[in-house]
């Protein structure tokens, strides 16, 4: 269980080393560490421990390999229940941290840790493993070609991994020990300063669950600070991992390109950034503004605009006549009284401030030949350009609900402004989301979909399954978190 220590405004957690089913609390030689935002956390030393928390002899995963995937999925079945804040400590200690240390406020990070039942479900296990590299792969060798004629077996061979993970949205460390067991890796997270407990959390529980499960006894969760390459050399050598998932800003995954050689495979999850477009009908009615504006608001607003799918910019086909200009400043006002609309679960109101960002606006609000500027970063709000196609120079550090209304008066030239940073584009109307997918994708998009998603459900009569094992960031993790090895023979087995 953490321990606080000292006041309770003041309070430092403790927070153990998780090492292969062996827990290691902070002892006399712990080091207190501080998150992103607020809040202290202890941990062990990370040095003392840094050439323990991989696996060297990957001889060890055997009984790993031996397992099969139906009764890791049945493991991680019975782990769920117990992953809630109601019932589980150690968790809601990771949720009290989270909130101290990140940025969400504490309805949306709710929400999040109460989705964990839907990660660990037997339908959703079974699907990803099935849809992203196949159960038959996963549990032994499967014949290329017709069976009984050929030369040639496949599978896929868990890997020993070490996975950086970005704690913006703790649903990343549960996705992470989801995809490490579903893929038999041996599995050492290293946990954000923003979410420094929740991985804990879980594998702790797994732990209590029972400590001799292979699947426990092929994870490791630890914290030390990013850079500290003491502790890093030794935990990122080709002897020792051979996949390293790395989340993060551009000055991290900066960093971790040091560490790569021969051995070493980096499964990128880089910096994203997102947008929107939006058509011409949106500016046409007051119903279609609406409409328009509550997509909006939520491809913004969703996780408080944390995420790597929240929309920054959007491009709205639209002239620069005064006319049209007036229309994409009602636009405006109708995103920013639709912050106030959406679910509590979905966005509120940032928890604090952004005292740079206010600056910014307000310098770009004197001058109202270029800019209009409605609300602020205290709640959220809107900035309407109102030259064609310029975006505001800070418009990749819009945060706290904050977008720009760029009008763009042939919408194809959107294309001009993505790349493989791009990560969603949130489109209204249907019409153009079928005109621009193929263009988006060529220019390096990874997904594309309608602005209102986050506010409803999927239509009567489609696949409720289909979610499952979709495409991350532009490819498939699990797919490349295994070895896919060949096995040739001389005749027909």
């Amino acid at each position: 269980m953490p321990v606080s220590t000292g006041p309770a405004d003041t309070a430092v957690v403790d927070i153990p080393f998780l090492i292969r089913g062996r827990i290691v609390e902070p002892g006399e030689d712990a080091v207190e560490f501080g998150g992103r935002e607020g809040a202290r956390f202890r941990t062990p030393n990370p040095i003392e421990y840094a050439s323990q928390l991989t696996l060297v002899d990957p001889s060890e995963m055997r009984d790993l390999y031996e397992t099969p995937v139906d009764h890791i999925i049945d493991f991680l079945v019975q782990l769920g229940p117990r992953l809630t804040l109601d019932e589980n400590p150690m968790l809601y200690a990771a949720f009290r941290l989270a909130l101290e240390a990140g940025e969400l406020t504490e309805p949306v990070l709710r929400a999040v840790y109460d989705d964990f039942h839907y990660q660990f479900s037997r339908t959703r296990l079974d699907g990803m493993a099935e849809k992203t590299v196949g159960k038959a792969f996963l549990d032994g060798w499967v014949e290329r070609g017709v069976p009984g004629r050929s030369l040639l077996r496949i599978r896929a061979v868990g890997t020993r991994n070490l996975h950086i993970i970005a704690g913006n949205v703790p649903i990343t460390a549960a996705l992470t020990i989801v995809r490490s067991a579903l893929c038999k890796c041996d599995c050492l997270i290293k946990a954000p300063s923003n979410d420094p407990f929740t991985a804990a959390a879980i594998v702790r529980s797994m732990i209590d669950l029972d400590p001799e499960h292979p699947v426990t006894r092929h994870f490791a969760v630890a914290y030390w600070k990013g850079g500290d390459e003491a502790v890093e050399r030794q935990v990122i050598r080709p002897s020792r991992i051979e996949k390293l998932t790395a989340w993060g800003g551009m000055a991290s995954m900066v960093h971790i390109q040091k560490y790569l050689v021969p051995g070493i495979e980096l499964i990128a999850m880089n910096p994203k950034l997102s947008i929107s477009v939006v058509g011409h009908e949106a500016l046409a009615s007051t119903d279609a503004m609406g409409e328009a504006a509550r997509g909006i608001a939520a491809m913004a607003g969703h996780m408080n605009q944390t995420a790597c799918s929240s929309t920054r910019v959007v491009y709205v086909e639209c002239s620069t006549d005064e006319s049209d200009l007036e229309r994409l400043e009602a636009l405006g006002h109708a995103v920013y009284r639709a912050f106030a609309d959406l679910p509590l679960s979905i966005s509120t109101a940032p928890r604090r401030r952004d005292p740079e960002l206010d600056g910014e606006l307000g310098a770009v609000a004197i001058d109202e030949d270029y800019y209009r500027v409605i609300g602020d970063t205290s709640f959220g709000g809107v900035v309407v350009s109102l030259t064609a196609e310029e975006a505001v120079e800070f418009a990749d550090r819009l945060t706290n609900r904050i977008v720009n209304l760029v009008p763009v008066p042939d919408i194809r030239r959107v294309v001009r402004w993505v790349n493989e940073e791009t990560q969603t584009v949130g489109i209204y109307p249907e019409r153009l989301r079928e005109l621009l997918r193929d263009e988006l994708a060529l220019h390096g998009v990874q997904r594309t979909l309608p602005i209102d998603t986050h506010l409803r459900t999927d239509p009567p009569g489609s696949d409720p399954d289909q979610r499952i094992g979709i495409p991350h960031d532009g490819m498939e993790p699990m797919r490349r978190m295994v070895r896919w090895v060949l096995d040739e023979s001389t005749d027909l087995r």
